[in-house]
């Protein structure tokens, strides 16, 4: 068994401040990341079976620090296809409370840190794919390690209880794209 604790980057997908759960994708499954393992350079996939299974009392913190924890995960889902989605629940401080708007504002993602139980290598030992995995801890870090951990939605209850629907990323990309055309004008 590898002891060693491997750090990936994440998708968070809603914000719920009423019940402080930020719900998002820990690992997305299949999607290739160049990652350094043993001083090289190799590109490095989950398969959609690493965290079948995956159970027991898991921290969420700060930038992979453990002296700073934010909440624990509240549920585990393995089985969606996108990747290992999991909802956190964030505690009630004054870090926690940051790390809601920040999340809301899209601006941090998620980290986990995993254990690998088991791999699977090409000929040239350039690619491996986790095949097995034992979840460590999950972080809220705003250095993404995989390109598409981004939020998509943050869903937050106004005064009158009714839903409003964010989307940070849909109107950044819409503004660069106005820039961008005005730039070319």
């Amino acid at each position: 068994m590898n002891e060693h604790i491997e750090y990936r980057t994440a998708t968070a997908l809603e914000v719920r401040h009423a019940q402080r759960i930020i719900e998002l994708i820990a690992v997305p499954y299949n999607e290739t990341i160049e990652v350094q393992r043993r001083g090289k350079w190799v590109t490095e996939s989950v398969d959609p079976e690493a965290f079948l299974g995956v159970s027991g009392d898991v921290a969420v913190n700060r930038a992979h620090d453990l002296e700073r924890p934010l909440g624990r995960v509240a549920k585990l889902h393995p089985n969606d296809p996108r990747g290992l989605r999991s909802e956190l629940r964030i505690s009630r401080t004054n870090d926690g409370d940051e790390v809601l708007e920040l999340a809301d504002d899209g601006l941090l993602s998620a980290s986990i840190g995993f254990q690998s139980l088991g791999e699977q290598w090409n000929a040239d030992r350039s690619a491996v794919k986790v095949t097995k995995a034992r979840l460590m801890h999950i972080a809220l870090t705003g250095n993404p390690a995989y390109p598409g951990a981004k939020v998509l939605a943050v869903r937050s209850a106004d005064e009158t209880g009714t839903q409003r629907v964010l989307t940070p990323n849909l109107d950044r990309i819409r503004l660069e794209v106005l820039a961008e055309r005005a730039g070319m004008a």
